[in-house]
């Protein structure tokens, strides 16, 4: 969390931070789309923690491992459907707001 806190960029740029195409249509949708995606994947951490803590001490060994894995991958990769439906509630397709 301390190294995210050198790379934290203010504008729109292909290098750091969640992109896609609707999350660099403007400055309000960046922030938007970094802002959300980091509070799903912070509480993410936090389940995943407790998850894989209660795996070690039921199951234990090389299952409880491979379990976890899997748990992690789905977890992360699961950031990018939820935050993009996020943004198409919030913005237009040209990245203006809806309200």
């Amino acid at each position: 969390m301390l190294f995210t806190r050198f790379l934290k960029s203010r504008e729109t740029n292909a290098f750091v931070g969640y992109r896609t195409p609707l999350s660099m249509r403007n400055k309000e949708t960046w922030k938007e789309a970094n802002t959300y995606s980091a509070m799903i994947q912070l509480w993410a951490s936090i389940i995943f923690c407790v998850l894989a803590a209660s795996s070690y001490l039921i199951i234990g060994g090389l299952t409880s491992f491979y379990l976890c894995s899997f748990l992690l991958a789905i977890s992360f990769i699961s950031v990018i459907p939820i935050t993009e439906y996020h943004l198409r509630k919030k913005f237009g397709s040209c990245g203006d707001p809806l309200n």
